[in-house]
C-alpha cells in the first residue's frame, strides 16, 4: 500500500462519522419538511412526491444504522476491522449497497421531476435522464448481486467488481450532470429573458437557488467519488457512505423549496414585482388644482397598475363629469 493511501479501517471510521453528520442534516430537513407539508406549504404536491420523500428518509435511516452495525462488528466484536470491511459479500454490506442504489434511483427521479416542471411540464428534455436512471438501476442491482456472490473478493476495487461499480458511478454521474445542466440552463435562460429587471440584491439568492435547485452539490460529490474509485484510493469510502445521505438531502431540499414556492421562477416573479414597484415610486406625481383632484391623486398612487379606464371612472367620481376636461393628472 502506498504511504499516501489511507488505511481501510480509518477510511471506514471517517466515512461513518461523516455519514452520521449528514444524517443529522437529513433528519432536521425531513422533519422540517413534514412541518411544512402540514402547516406552511404554499402549493400542493402529489402524494407520490411526499411518499418518495418519506421512503428516502427511511432508507437513509436504515443505511446509517447498518453502517453503525458494521462499525461495531469490525472494531468491537471481531476486533479485526480491515479483514471485516474487506469482505464485500457480508449481508449487511450487500444490504447497504442495495439501499444506496434504491435511494439513488429515487433521488434521481426527483431531479427528473424537477426538470420536467422547470421545462414547462414537457417530457422531451427528460427522456435521456430517464433512460440513464433505468441503466443505473440495472447496474446497481447487478452490483448488489455480484457483491453477494463475491465471497473470495476482499476489495471493492477487485477486477470483477470494477466493471459494475465503474458503470454505476459513471451512469449516476452522467444522469446528474445531464439533469443539472438541463435545470440550470433553463433557469439561466428564463432569468436572462428578464435581465432588464434584475436587481443586484437578488443576485446571491439566485445563485444559491440555482446551486440547490439544480442539484449541483450532489453532482460535485459524485465527481469526487468516481475519481477516488478509479484511483483505487480507500478515501473513496469517505465519500461513498455520506453520499447515501446526500441522495436524500438534495431531493428533499428541492421538494421543500417547491412546497414553499421558493424556486427560481418564484424569485424572478418577486424581483419583477419589486423592480416594477420601485420604478413606479420613482415617477413624479403632479396634483391638479382643487381638493378633489388631490384626493384622486392620492387614491391612484395607491393603485399604480390601474388601467386608463379605472382612472377615467375615478375622475368622474371625484371631479364630476363637467370638470373632467379641466383636470390634468399625471401618474
Amino acid at each position: 500500500m502506498p504511504s499516501s493511501q489511507i488505511s481501510l479501517d480509518r477510511a471506514y471510521l471517517t466515512a461513518i462519522w461523516l455519514e452520521t453528520l449528514f444524517y443529522g442534516i437529513n433528519l432536521l430537513l425531513f422533519f422540517s419538511y413534514l412541518f411544512i407539508v402540514r402547516y406552511k406549504r404554499r402549493i400542493s404536491l402529489s402524494k407520490i412526491i411526499i411518499g418518495v420523500a418519506v421512503m428516502m428518509f427511511l432508507f437513509s435511516t436504515v443505511h446509517v444504522s447498518l453502517g453503525f452495525y458494521r462499525l461495531i462488528e469490525g472494531f468491537i466484536v471481531l476486533k479485526d476491522p480491515i479483514v471485516f470491511f474487506s469482505d464485500v459479500s457480508i449481508p449487511a454490506n450487500v444490504a447497504k449497497v442495495t439501499i444506496h442504489t434504491v435511494n439513488s434511483i429515487l433521488g434521481d427521479s426527483i431531479m427528473v421531476w424537477r426538470c420536467y416542471n422547470v421545462w414547462g411540464q414537457s417530457w422531451l428534455p427528460s427522456i435521456l435522464p430517464i433512460l440513464l436512471i433505468i441503466a443505473s438501476a440495472v447496474c446497481g442491482f447487478g452490483q448488489a448481486v455480484i457483491f453477494a456472490e463475491a465471497r473470495t473478493t476482499h476489495s471493492a476495487f477487485g477486477s470483477n467488481l470494477e466493471r459494475w461499480n465503474g458503470s454505476l458511478f459513471s451512469l449516476s454521474l452522467a444522469t446528474n450532470v445531464v439533469v443539472t445542466s438541463l435545470i440550470a440552463s433553463r433557469i439561466w435562460w428564463v432569468s436572462r429573458q428578464n435581465s432588464s429587471l434584475h436587481d443586484s440584491s437578488f443576485k446571491y439568492r439566485r445563485v444559491l437557488l440555482l446551486v440547490i435547485e439544480s442539484g449541483a452539490i450532489y453532482s460535485s460529490a459524485l465527481v469526487i467519488e468516481i475519481t477516488l474509485y478509479f484511483l483505487n484510493n480507500n478515501a473513496f469510502y469517505i465519500i461513498y457512505d455520506p453520499i447515501a445521505q446526500l441522495t436524500a438531502i438534495v431531493p428533499t431540499m428541492i421538494i421543500v423549496m417547491t412546497s414553499l414556492d421558493l424556486t427560481s421562477a418564484a424569485l424572478d416573479s418577486e424581483e419583477q414585482r419589486t423592480t416594477r414597484h420601485r420604478t413606479i415610486e420613482s415617477r413624479p406625481h403632479f396634483a391638479a388644482a382643487g381638493r378633489g383632484t388631490d384626493t384622486f391623486s392620492s387614491i391612484m398612487s395607491s393603485f399604480p397598475d390601474s388601467e386608463d379606464r379605472v382612472r377615467e371612472q375615478a375622475t368622474d367620481i371625484y371631479l364630476g363629469s363637467n370638470q373632467k376636461e379641466s383636470a390634468k393628472v399625471v401618474i
